[in-house]
């Protein structure tokens, strides 16, 4: 366990030099006030109240917060701490399989292949992924309670599952599907679950006569009533965070959704056993009826074969299953951003392959002498091909440029990574190339609003407000609650002197955002031009009441009161 740890932490300490993603890690970090001025009594209530960047999670958002109070905004600290997460995730995992079965060896494979396994790099040296390596913390440790509560029937190891479970919500909602893998542990290995489903327990009878007998399935579905409840109160919470998000993508058919999961489930598959060509985002393109055909063949063959030899090897059934159930949430059905299938959702399902893979083979080692003396040879070679691919995956995210240009490289019209690498290119000052990537992504994909805002904006900044506008108005069609987009179309029409559409384009940016300090100083700033004074003294005061240290807030009401006065004097 000490040497997977170790090994585990040299080979990601690659990534504590790594700057900030351009993507997610602004909401997450650099861009969000609440993280960057560390641990308050109001910004700890802000994560438990706050839907910010589409997701309730205010374990992740506490724990990022700390790191700030810590580090400063110095990447190396938050790469470490994920680093560090992963690795005690992987030694857990290690101590819990060997818990759970006694297979010391076999439970060791499946630790190293989670830790060394590249599609886990993305979850790892992401920092906004910190919800990954974190959440899997939690889940690792509900198992073990629950695990313990089996075996002492003890209910404070049972509330302390139940504990652990409530925090790895807190920390990602993917985790939403543990009272089902509950269930796949009572399947296999705790062999609670039978034949016998409907067997009657009586109260005298002892744990070990109890598990040797089998329990009921209705014994079982009520012991899992208390996780089903906080599953559905994180799902509940999870869909209203998420319903902007959601909602733009409902012009994606539900054929198309369903074709592109079933794509996905076996895209996983290959890039488990060749791990190769790996993004940071894939595109999200319609997928030929062929393919999605072909990809339900396979898992219904590969499903049917872990029923049908799941009785006897219970361990393909319950890892097949696990890969499976605990996919569920991020597979697509209910679409949410712009990815057809990402690295990061692999990090927990993998563990089902893991076992499957490192049982399997111990089963076929035994069966075949003459491959057994290799076995171990070949579990050691595939641990180091792992870590060496690992390695080198790892080098795609040394900086921005390098990430997104390996994205295009290895897949096709993949608009996000045009407009990730006009992002970069932004913030290296250069903005024809910039514009060029904004507009090669437009072209594959027209009908994205934050690529018609970034080129709108960086138009105007180039001095071609026309085509500026052009682009923020498209924005504004394409998503009517963009609030960024109205404020920057309002600044950009006041500048040009057309005072009464700016307005109504800042009005309706603080109609959305209501509480945007930067949206009330602006606006006041321009009803104060137009002599609006009384408007605008309103909006500054407010501006004061939610920020105030807000010293632009501050001047700006002082100069409207002074104003105001003058005004006074001269009636």
């Amino acid at each position: 366990m000490s040497a997977l740890f170790v090994i585990t932490l040299v080979i990601y300490s690659r990534g504590a030099s790594f700057p900030f993603c351009i993507i997610d890690d602004g909401d997450y970090v650099t861009n969000n006030a609440h993280i960057t001025s560390g641990l308050t009594i109001d910004n700890i209530r802000w994560t438990f109240t706050a839907f910010h960047a589409g997701n309730w999670h205010p374990l992740t958002w506490l724990s990022l917060m700390l790191d700030s109070q810590l580090f400063g905004l110095n990447p190396r600290g938050f790469h470490l701490v994920n680093a560090l997460l992963h690795g005690v995730n992987a030694s857990l995992l290690f101590l819990l399989l060997r818990s759970m079965t006694g297979a010391v060896w076999r439970s060791a494979f499946v630790a190293a292949c989670f830790a060394l396994h590249p599609l886990h790099v993305e979850s790892v040296v992401w920092i906004a992924e910190r919800k990954d390596v974190l959440s899997t913390l939690f889940l690792i440790l509900t198992l073990f309670f629950y695990s313990g509560y089996l075996k002492q029937t003890k209910r404070s190891l049972y509330l302390l599952s139940l504990t652990a479970f409530a925090l790895g919500l807190m920390a990602k909602p993917m985790l939403v599907t543990v009272p089902i893998i509950l269930l796949l542990l009572d399947y296999w290995p705790f062999d609670r679950l039978r034949l016998r489903l409907f067997s009657k327990i009586g109260p005298d009878e002892t744990v070990n006569k109890r598990v040797e007998d089998g329990y009921s399935l209705r014994f079982l579905l009520i012991e899992k009533i208390p996780f089903v409840l906080l599953a559905a109160i994180s799902s509940i919470l999870t869909l209203f965070a998420q319903k902007t998000n959601i909602s733009n993508f409902t012009n994606v058919p539900l054929l198309d959704r369903c074709s592109n999961a079933l794509l996905a489930l076996v895209v996983y598959l290959k890039k488990m056993l060749f791990p190769f060509d790996l993004a940071i985002i894939y595109p999200l393109v319609q997928v030929p009826l062929w393919k999605a055909v072909a990809a339900a063949a396979i898992l219904s063959a590969i499903t049917i074969m872990a029923i049908k030899y799941g009785s006897k090897y219970r361990y393909l059934a319950a890892g097949w299953f696990w890969y499976l159930i605990t996919l569920m949430p991020v597979i697509g059905i209910i679409q949410v951003g712009r990815q057809a299938f990402a690295d990061r959702y692999t990090y927990i399902p993998f563990i089902g392959l893991f076992i499957m893979v490192s049982w399997g083979g111990t089963e076929l080692c035994s069966k075949l002498p003459a491959i057994r003396k290799f076995s171990a040879l070949a579990a050691v070679g595939i641990v180091i091909l792992l870590s060496a691919a690992t390695w080198f995956q790892l080098g795609y995210w040394r900086d921005n440029f390098t990430l997104f240009s390996h994205a295009l490289e290895v897949t096709e019209k993949n608009y996000f990574a045009h407009y990730s690498l006009g992002l970069v290119y932004e913030q290296q000052k250069k903005p024809e190339l910039a514009i060029a990537e904004y507009m090669k992504s437009i072209q594959i994909e027209p009908r994205e609003p934050i690529v018609h805002f970034d080129l709108g904006f960086l138009l105007d900044a180039q001095g071609n407000s026309s085509e500026g506008i052009k682009h923020l108005k498209e924005a504004i069609i394409l998503d009517p609650g963009f609030a960024q987009a109205h404020f920057t179309l309002g600044i950009i029409l006041g500048n040009l002197g057309k005072m009464s559409e700016a307005i109504r384009e800042l009005d309706e940016a603080l109609r959305i955002e209501p509480d945007n300090t930067k949206y009330l100083n602006n606006l006041g700033v321009v009803l104060a031009q137009q002599g609006g004074i009384d408007d605008a003294i309103v909006l500054f005061s407010k501006a004061i009441r939610l920020n105030p240290n807000d010293e632009k807030a501050h001047e700006n009401l002082k100069i409207a009161l002074h104003q105001k006065s003058l005004l006074v004097e001269r009636k």
